[in-house]
């Protein structure tokens, strides 16, 4: 470890954090920034366009932004921020990466507050610190009062009330206030849950919960506790810290979005935990925007997680890789950096593996519910209580399900890194920080100086000539919307008539199968799972196959089920690649015409967009394999009939007849016929054939409707969000040019001292601009140097 240089680069990454925050206040103090202030939210507080970067207000949380980034650096502590959706499990995944459990697990939101999770090595008991509890005993007061005016007939109409929420209840009706520090599992539990509620209680009494006041990540919870991990590694240099992040829309409160996008800006790093059975819904398509939304400020990491859900038919490791890499993450994320996991096993092996090694028995499962948990899943269903006082073999299943979760990598990768490196981490995402801040501040710059050196006739001209513009964009969006609502029915016409095509493809296929009882060569080798050479499934003479016992009927089913999937295989691979392209051509065409649509605004008003940031970003939706997943097995239910036939039968008569020829042991006499009823069980083949080319039918049919819908939502919805940012770009652009107008009526004088303020400030700003990326240069090769 570079000790002595990581101290020199901290040195260094204070001082031009020190100096960006005076710079800032310099800007604040500003003649035209502050009238920018009282103008801005007086004429546009309803208006749907964003604040300035630069009036006071925002001022005031890019400070506080890079003050945050001072303190990490001063601490030396990397914080990495995990963001995931309420069932995918973050809860159970930050346990998993602690080693312990210091999180409660329910199934509704338990993140409405930002928490903090300290590595503190030697700490074996969790402590949860809440110094900042005053805003919460000021909505414990309002509380209190207007549950005195509301009965708790007409509470439960608006709110659940479980055992955990009739608790808060009373702790509010007597006045129990939060408590600055708690020891141990249960009552860091208990003080989190009864957080939890509180947003749920405050929700229904239509009380303000205070999530302003927990925006800065000093003021929220903090829990110090040694990773099982980590314990005993003792070459990091820096301080490692979780940040539990509250999902977007979590607890029913839309806003904490922002909060969670403010968040995400004040991490080092970034851990998604995403949910391998949701990867395609709405609630994972709103963590990944949060997180896309932190650019590349940070790195991002994502834990896939649920993966011991997979069948047969999901994709597998390198597939979800490539998935969420390529698709979902729309190339932000490294493949390296995505791990499919199962934090429920990794949890309950890290739990096991940690009692064992403490204890060397596990607790009782009556007492602490994860141990039949852990002991259903690592010794089976069937397991019984003797199983228990097997030390050995619990710890050789405890590492068997620590091996099965795939969570060996991720905690090398990521966690033992960031251990190793935090104060790195730390470095790097300050200078990413100060970056992003020095290019924004010169742009924002650069335009405030150029509008004092115009004339105030021009300025007007301009103005008037913006507001131009801005009308045109405004029809421009019409008629850009009516071309692309031309293109996606176009899209979604040859998407039908491409899935017809290969839905005749596909019959073909089968009953040419069906005919020669084989499957054509050329699709066995596409078909890669079925690459064996393959003989004749059935005899094609017979449209029946009886058999004389149920188990020769589902071999001879499962021979036809495997041939088929074959086929439907090779449909799959082929379709995924040409619908791949035609979404793509989508995509380029779209880009296309609001390309042309904005072209003539973009030619009269470029310098404004690149002084204000702009840039063109249209998310469309791109085809992927998870769309497709032809299950064969659902066609193939119920397809084996038992039917009773009658056979012939031979028998001794009964009397003197029967007995005689019994004596004489008679082949030729003596017997008489009858008929018995004897079960034989048949597969009808034009019966499997009609139901798997109807499975087919089915399953292509929702298939083009889903990805139709899902077309034409994404498409709708990335043209609003596209002119939307169009449309504040051209209004922070007036806005400007109108304060400097204001900044040019004042005499001659006060221009010349504004002016020669701002050149200061665009002086100091590049200064800092370029020592800042030598810094991020040499953070880089030293981080190399360390990582080898």
């Amino acid at each position: 470890m570079h000790t002595q240089a990581i101290f020199e680069l901290s040195q260094e990454a204070e001082r031009l954090l020190q100096l960006s925050l005076q710079n800032l206040n310099v800007l604040k103090t500003t003649s035209f920034t502050a009238q920018q202030d009282v103008n801005y939210f007086t004429q546009f507080q309803n208006s749907s366009a964003a604040p300035s970067k630069f009036c006071p207000r925002s001022i005031q949380a890019q400070q506080a932004l890079l003050q945050n980034e001072l303190r990490k650096i001063t601490q030396h502590e990397m914080v990495l921020a995990i963001v995931g959706t309420v069932k995918a499990g973050k809860s159970t995944t930050i346990n998993a990466i602690i080693g312990t459990e210091v999180l409660p697990n329910r199934n509704r939101p338990m993140t409405a507050l930002p928490t903090l999770i300290r590595h503190t090595a030697g700490q074996r008991e969790p402590v949860l610190h809440f110094p900042y509890v005053q805003p919460i005993e000021k909505l414990m007061n309002t509380l209190q009062q207007r549950l005195q005016q509301t009965d708790r007939e007409t509470l439960t109409k608006h709110l659940e009330i479980d055992r955990d929420m009739s608790g808060l209840l009373t702790r509010i009706t007597e006045g129990k206030s939060f408590d600055k520090h708690y020891l141990g599992a249960q009552p860091i539990f208990q003080c989190l849950k009864s957080l939890n509620d509180l947003v749920r209680l405050s929700k229904a009494l239509d009380v303000a919960f205070p999530f302003k006041a927990y925006a800065a990540i000093e003021h929220v919870p903090v829990i110090e506790v040694e990773f099982v991990h980590l314990a005993g590694i003792n070459d990091g240099h820096g301080q490692l810290t979780l940040l539990d992040t509250p999902g977007p829309n979590e607890a029913g409160q839309p806003h904490l979005q922002k909060m969670l996008q403010e968040q995400l800006a004040q991490a080092s790093a970034v851990l998604a935990i995403l949910d391998y059975t949701q990867l395609k819904s709405v609630s994972d398509e709103d963590v990944r925007k949060a997180i896309l939304g932190t650019g590349s400020s940070v790195p991002l990491y994502a834990l896939v997680n649920k993966f011991d859900q997979k069948d047969r038919n999901g994709d597998d490791e390198e597939q979800v890789k490539a998935l969420i890499s390529g698709t979902l993450m729309k190339g932000t994320i490294e493949p390296s950096h995505v791990f499919p996991v199962s934090s429920m096993w990794g949890y309950l092996a890290n739990r096991a593996r940690h009692e064992l090694a403490l204890h060397g028995k596990l607790p009782e499962p009556s007492e602490q519910r994860w141990v039949q948990d852990f002991a259903d899943i690592a010794l089976g269903r069937r397991w019984h209580r003797d199983d228990l006082a097997d030390k050995d073999a619990l710890c050789k299943a405890a590492e068997l399900l620590w091996e099965d979760s795939q969570f060996a990598a991720p905690i090398k990768t990521v966690l033992h890194a960031a251990h190793a490196h935090a104060s790195m981490y730390a470095l790097r995402s300050a200078c990413q920080k100060l970056l992003n801040y020095t290019q924004g501040v010169e742009d924002y710059l650069n335009f405030r100086c150029q509008g004092l050196h115009i004339a105030s006739q021009q300025l007007q001209q301009n103005i008037a000539a913006l507001e131009g513009d801005m009308n045109l964009a405004a029809a421009s969006q019409e008629s850009a919307n009516t071309v692309a609502r031309n293109s996606v029915k176009q899209a979604i016409a040859a998407m039908g008539d491409f899935i017809s095509r290969y839905e005749q493809q596909i019959n073909t296929h089968i009953e040419d199968y069906f005919l020669h009882a084989t499957v054509p060569e050329k699709l066995t080798r596409q078909g890669m799972s079925f690459g064996n050479p393959r003989g004749v499934d059935f005899d094609t003479r017979n449209e029946t196959l009886a058999f004389d016992d149920e188990p020769s009927a589902q071999i001879a089913l499962h021979r036809i089920r495997a041939s088929c999937e074959i086929i439907l295989t090779a449909a799959q691979e082929k379709m995924t690649e040409e619908l791949t392209h035609l979404f793509s051509y989508l995509e380029i065409e779209l880009a296309e015409t609001l390309r042309k649509a904005l072209k003539p605004i973009e030619t009269r008003v470029a310098q404004g967009l690149t002084q204000a940031g702009f840039r063109t970003n249209i998310s469309l939706p791109v085809f992927h394999v998870g769309l497709l997943n032809f299950n064969a097995n659902q066609a193939f239910n119920e397809l084996i009939e038992e039917h009773d036939i009658p056979v012939a039968q031979l028998r001794r008569p009964a009397g003197m007849r029967g007995t005689v020829a019994r004596w004489l042991n008679s082949d030729e006499w003596g017997w008489e016929g009858y008929t018995v009823m004897q079960s034989r069980y048949v597969i009808s083949l034009p019966d499997v054939q009609n139901k798997l080319r109807q499975h087919v039918a089915d399953f292509l049919l929702q298939l083009n409707q889903t990805m139709a819908a899902q077309i034409d939502i994404s498409v709708s919805e990335g043209m609003a969000a596209f002119f939307a940012e169009f449309s504040q770009a051209l209004e922070a652009i007036r806005l400007n040019l109108q304060q400097s107008l204001l900044a040019r009526q004042q005499n001659e004088e006060a221009v010349t001292a504004l002016r020669q303020q701002l050149q200061q400030c665009v002086r100091t700003t590049r200064y800092i601009h370029e020592d800042t990326r030598l810094l991020r240069d040499d953070i880089q090769t030293l981080f190399t140097v360390e990582q080898q």
